[in-house]
């Protein structure tokens, strides 16, 4: 029986090999950036514009790149990045009457895709064709009005440019994939812990909503103003940031999304996840006498250090709805997402809490080491900055931070209308992401276990 269960698991370790294999070739193939080079000279400077459309006739100014050809009588490289979703190009050599050479025009992807006007099937307008050289592809135009332009289909330069013969990604998609299935096997021998874990707390949902109750209450009992003060500090915060960016930093408007409601989209589940990560960490020193002497499933306290956090988002959630509306974003189905995206926080706060909470008894330092990790995770996290201000690169690797997906899922939910299922590549990444910590954490708690007593 154990034999048949480790080929079943093997077989499902190939098949999610393979399929990751397709599919992150797929994604690495469809999320190039594609860009279109040429040389140009004319005889007099002029502003050379790329117009990208889905149809021969749909062409529009804001689907449209300018680039300037300042020197005349020079060759000159011109590169423009290619937009997704479009299947034709208008190419406008300026706005003047000119003789304009053209040469070495090619997509560039994966692989380098030419462009042969010997061969292409183009139209000129207020173009007249003067020359075209065999050999080096060069093409001489001259310009008969002030709107001159290009215009060919390169929906299979685009297809040619993402293929291509380069192995590189192949061998990167054959990586990632060995790894990522290396972990599903992980994922899969121990799930055991998992379905454990889900059982307990389904068991058990009622005396952990009642703990995190009475652990809310306790927070600020010795205070003046109580429970209000987990309201207080995070509102005050708001308005502090709110201050430094709009008032201090002059941050504008976000697009057309006034600034405060684009941040505060942004912090309050960083609040949440700051509070309930940070207080779930210490979840068994501060409850060290149930570990110590109690018959408990000692395993419930960090839940509990999370709902008792998870009272304080719930107001913040209505909070967000109330200023929402205040400047006239009212609710739609689209919020309805909030719901989903408050489940991912959940579950990434309590994945990576029981790893911390076991091991901060054996290396204190690990609590100063998260309040550091905390701190630079606001930065790192675009919650006050968008991650468009970024490379392609570096936005690629912000991304890989779990916590972009939840605050861009508020975003989504709240301002741009954005279905979780419209970014399926980040939703897998997020929750493989999420189960295995979760796994690693509840390994590595059930290995330390049996020591805590003593270190308490």
């Amino acid at each position: 029986m154990k034999l048949l269960k480790h080929l079943i698991l093997l077989g499902f370790t190939l098949v999610i090999f393979i399929g990751s294999y397709y599919c992150i070739d797929f994604y690495i193939k469809d999320n190039v950036n594609l860009y279109l080079h040429m040389d140009v000279k004319s005889e007099i400077s002029d502003d050379y514009q790329i117009f990208f459309a889905t149809s021969n006739n749909g062409w529009n100014e804001t689907d449209s790149i300018g680039k300037p050809y300042p020197q005349p009588g020079i060759w000159q490289i011109l590169e423009f990045k290619v937009p997704k979703g479009f299947a034709f190009i208008r190419i406008d050599p300026g706005n003047k009457e000119s003789l304009v050479s053209i040469k070495n025009v090619h997509f560039s992807g994966i692989s380098d895709a030419q462009v042969n006007f010997n061969t292409l099937d183009y139209k000129l307008n207020q173009l007249e064709l003067k020359n075209i050289d065999e050999n080096s592809g060069q093409i001489d135009l001259q310009s008969t009005g002030n709107d001159p332009s290009i215009l060919f289909n390169m929906s299979s330069h685009i297809e040619q440019s993402q293929q291509g013969n380069d192995s590189g990604p192949s061998i990167i998609s054959l990586i990632i994939s060995f790894i990522v299935a290396g972990f599903c096997y992980f994922i899969g021998r121990f799930s055991k812990e998992t379905f454990n874990f889900a059982h307990d707390f389904l068991g058990n949902k009622n005396l952990i909503i009642n703990l995190a109750k009475n652990d809310f209450k306790t927070k600020y009992a010795s205070s003046y103003l109580g429970v209000l003060w987990g309201f207080i500090n995070p509102l005050l915060t708001i308005v502090t940031y709110w201050f430094v960016f709009q008032v201090g930093l002059r941050s504008g408007d976000v697009g057309n999304i006034p600034f405060i409601i684009w941040f505060i989209a942004g912090i309050i589940p960083w609040f949440f996840f700051s509070d309930a990560f940070s207080s779930a960490t210490n979840a068994f020193t501060e409850y060290n006498y149930l570990v110590k002497k109690v018959v408990f499933k000692i395993e419930l306290l960090p839940l509990v250090k999370v709902f008792s956090a998870f009272f304080v988002h719930l107001f913040f959630i209505a909070f967000i709805l109330i200023v929402y509306a205040i400047y006239g974003y009212y609710p739609t189905l689209y919020n309805a997402q909030l719901i989903y995206y408050v489940f991912c926080l959940l579950i990434l706060v309590i994945s990576l809490s029981f790893f911390t909470s076991a091991v901060v008894l054996f290396f204190k330092d690990l609590n100063q080491i998260i309040a550091v990790i905390l701190q630079m995770g606001f930065w790192f996290t675009p919650i006050g900055w968008s991650v468009t201000m970024l490379s392609d690169f570096w936005g690629r690797v912000f991304k890989l931070n779990p916590m972009f997906y939840i605050v861009q899922g508020f975003r989504d939910s709240l301002i741009d209308n954005v279905l979780f299922f419209d970014r399926p590549y980040q939703t897998a990444y997020f929750w493989f992401l999420c189960f295995l910590m979760l796994t690693f954490g509840l390994k590595v708690f059930k290995k330390l276990k049996p020591h805590f007593s003593d270190v308490l």
